[in-house]
């Protein structure tokens, strides 16, 4: 911790350089809407290139710099261009004067940019880009940015595999999943931008890839809600209905929502196992039935006060628990038929969160989480052999999260910024596995704590230079220690941004990240998922430590190109084995020596014609993957795999609009196993109604069921297939009003001059 110290106070005594000056201003239409998307070039007095910035939704920017005396030279395709030498850092309002050129019937205006460029980020704007989309909430919406997809209710991102979602910009001890939940039940309104990061910047405090969710900070007086309800049908009958209030003055905003969702898992698993011990060869067949449902309970309620433009504090309460949460399978087969039940009694997650951004460029906050979950498990196992066995558990674990924050940044002129921080991450994690005495089928009881200490401290230093050209420079020192044993980290970064000209954008960026495994993986357990198919917990896990490597080119500010190569020492996944001591099929998680990805992506959109447009991504990438230390056998295995997504909007009118999206991944191996091509189609329909204020759907998601392939292994002996039916083919109906506009009326005052004594 001495060493943390030292070097935290290095970083605060470099950082005795004086605050640069900000040149900002807002640009509005001559009817005083303020004009979003609007290229705002800055230059000096002799007219040489000094950058270039966007405007937001309200019309503001923003340069960090210091200059007497400049030139602005705002452009937009649906406004004339206005150029202006300012002699004041406060430039105030630009007005500029609409350009729409008619010929004959036909009017020329601009189409808005699909991707922008911020500090090394890819900004989209979501409501624009979901606009012909069949989407319901901000979770939804993130499928939709390009390059973006949906893996096991994850999202991965090509070229960087998985992300963290962060909100605000700020740092959460909730976990992905509770986060994922939270928004499902955001309303897209609520967002501003989404940005896309293949390299978080350390202020985030988060390693690797990340998408950030910003969410609109009202400055004026309003009401407005939401209110919705859900229909599905995946296998069985499910409902979700949410609402959402938001009130805001230019001083302080409340918002508060709940949703209650009903969901299910259905799995079907048709195995065949030829199972080889002893030099024979068993067949075992059996059909596995999965089944999962739960009423899951979210919550949220957030206070924000603003001091000024710039300074604000946020403190927000988000709570999550599920109710009538049980879990049953059974198998059936030639080996062993099985029924296991799990019943949750608790499942429930409160965190409290605390964040300050003041006008000096300082941010800090704090956040507290707390999970427990308990359950029961009975399974009762009947071998075709006459053996029976019967198995009674109780399991829990209960979490308590902290991490505190403080982030700092200078703008020291001449284009060069500054920017230091520190953080706290202080994990206690207990859980218990407890076999009941009248259990036949046995292993080791589990009852244990897990204390993890993280501490960071960053440094980083950028520079824009007046060619287009801006770099960023970072190093993290982190100090880490679980249960007694310490591990000393340091993570570099680089992010690099040329862009003389807004249609040409090229960015890329280098890091090294590590990803730890959850506390439960690392706990000495079993767990049975019937009486043939076991589930191992692996003791000493370790980290896995990945450097990545990404480059970007930016067409037009909409077509994406780019290159990446991902190498991953230690990483950790799980795989099956057919065990070589006892009729066991094992799946269990090991760290293996390395995975190496490489390869090239395109993300292409096209619009013919006003009421169609399509977004294509295609994805080559060569993967190399190894682990010689896996049960007795070894393994390695080189590869290429190709993905393809097509997303196809059709705008019939107005309010009506449909959707076609498709997706297809070649063959690809896993360790042990192979996976079959995977492939998918599903459709939509959105209508808008009571002048947009409603919105019906329909989306039929994976209308073959062929989004999860068949599973084989054939490899040193091992041999099984596994036909995979997880009913993933759904069909939603939903329909959501939202309600609001409230405006502050002006009243007439109230003549009191000849009042009073």
């Amino acid at each position: 911790m001495k060493r943390l110290l030292f070097l935290f106070s290095i970083i605060i005594s470099v950082t005795t350089a004086i605050h640069g000056q900000e040149i900002k201003g807002r640009v509005i239409s001559n009817d005083g809407t303020p004009v979003a998307d609007a290229n705002v070039v800055l230059q000096n007095s002799t007219s040489e290139y000094m950058g270039i910035e966007a405007t937001d939704a309200e019309g503001r920017f923003t340069f960090y710099c210091k200059a007497d005396t400049f030139r602005l030279v705002v452009h937009h395709l649906a406004f004339h261009s206005r150029e202006l030498l300012c002699t004041s850092h406060k430039v105030g309002d630009i007005v500029l004067e609409p350009s729409d050129v008619a010929l004959g019937d036909v009017v020329i205006s601009s189409e808005r940019p699909l991707v922008k460029v911020e500090e090394g980020k890819l900004a989209y704007d979501l409501g624009q880009l979901t606009r012909d989309k069949v989407v319901n909430n901000t979770y939804e919406a993130l499928t939709k940015l390009p390059g973006v997809r949906e893996e096991n209710e994850a999202l991965t991102l090509v070229g960087a595999g998985s992300v963290t979602l962060i909100i605000n910009g700020k740092p959460t001890t909730m976990t992905q999943e509770q986060v994922t939940t939270l928004l499902k039940t955001t309303p897209i309104e609520r967002v501003e931008k989404a940005e896309v990061m293949y390299s978080a910047p350390p202020r985030y405090h988060v390693h690797g890839a990340a998408i950030n969710i910003v969410l609109k900070h009202d400055t004026r007086y309003s009401l407005q809600g939401e209110v919705g309800a859900t229909y599905r049908n995946k296998f069985y009958n499910e409902g979700e209905g949410h609402i959402f209030l938001r009130a805001a003055t230019p001083k302080q905003a409340f918002d508060i929502m709940y949703s209650a969702n009903q969901v299910s898992d259905v799995q079907d698993v048709d195995m065949l196992s030829l199972h080889t011990l002893a030099g024979k060869v068993h067949e075992i067949r059996q059909l596995q039935k999965i089944r999962g449902e739960a009423l899951l309970h979210s919550t949220r309620a957030s206070y924000e006060y603003n001091f000024n433009e710039k300074s604000n504090i946020t403190i927000a309460y988000n709570g999550q628990y599920k109710s009538n949460a049980e879990g049953h399978s059974g198998s059936t087969g030639n080996f062993q038929n099985s029924d296991n039940l799990k019943d949750v009694k608790k499942d429930a997650m409160h965190n409290f969160s605390l964040q300050a951004i003041t006008g000096t460029g300082l941010s800090a906050g704090a956040d507290y989480t707390i999970y427990e979950n308990l359950s029961d498990q009975t399974m009762s196992v009947d071998y075709l052999d006459g053996n029976t066995l019967r198995m009674k558990q109780e399991a829990g674990q209960e979490v308590h999260a902290f991490h505190a924050y403080a982030d700092q940044s200078h703008s020291l002129g001449k284009g060069w910024s500054l920017g230091y921080g520190a953080s706290y991450r202080n994990s206690e994690s207990e859980d218990f596995q407890i076999y009941s005495a009248e259990s036949t089928m046995k292993g080791d009881d589990v009852n244990s704590t897990l204390s993890e200490h993280t501490a960071e401290a960053y440094l980083s230093i950028g520079k824009q230079t007046g060619m287009g050209l801006s770099f960023n420079l970072s190093l993290t020192g982190e100090y880490y220690r679980l249960n007694g044993h310490e591990r000393w980290t340091a993570y570099p970064q680089a992010s690099l941004t040329y862009m003389r000209h807004p249609d040409h954008i090229f960015q890329g960026t280098f890091n090294v990240t590590k990803q730890y495994p959850s506390y439960w993986q690392m706990q000495e357990a079993v767990s049975y998922i019937d009486g043939y198919a076991e589930l191992h917990n692996t003791p000493g896990l370790e980290p896995s430590k990945r450097y990545s490597l990404n480059a970007n080119y930016i067409l037009k500010q909409k077509y994406v190109f780019g290159a990446f190569l991902n190498h991953t020492d230690k990483m950790f996944a799980q795989a099956m084995y057919q065990s070589n001591e006892r009729l066991a099929l094992i799946y269990q998680t090991h760290n293996w020596d390395y995975i190496s990805q490489s390869g090239v992506m395109a993300v292409i959109p096209y619009s013919p014609v006003s009421w169609f447009n399509t977004n294509a991504t295609l994805v080559g990438v060569y993967v190399t993957q190894r682990c010689d230390d896996f049960f007795d056998i070894g393994f390695k295995d080189n590869q290429w795999i190709g993905m393809f997504m097509l997303d196809n909007s059709f705008r019939a009118n107005k309010e009506l609009v449909f959707e076609l999206k498709g997706f297809l991944q070649t063959p690809a191996t896993q360790g042990t196993f192979s996976i079959e091509t995977m492939w998918s189609l599903s459709a939509g329909a959105k209508w808008n109604f009571a002048k947009g204020k409603g919105t019906l759907s329909c989306y039929y998601n994976d209308i073959f069921n062929s989004t999860i392939g068949d599973m084989k292994m054939n490899f040193k002996g091992q041999n099984l297939i596994n036909r995979n039916d997880f009913h993933t083919r759904n069909l939603t109906l939903s329909v959501v009003y939202r309600f609001g506009g409230y405006k502050k009326k002006e009243s007439k005052a109230v003549d009191t001059s000849r009042f009073g004594h």
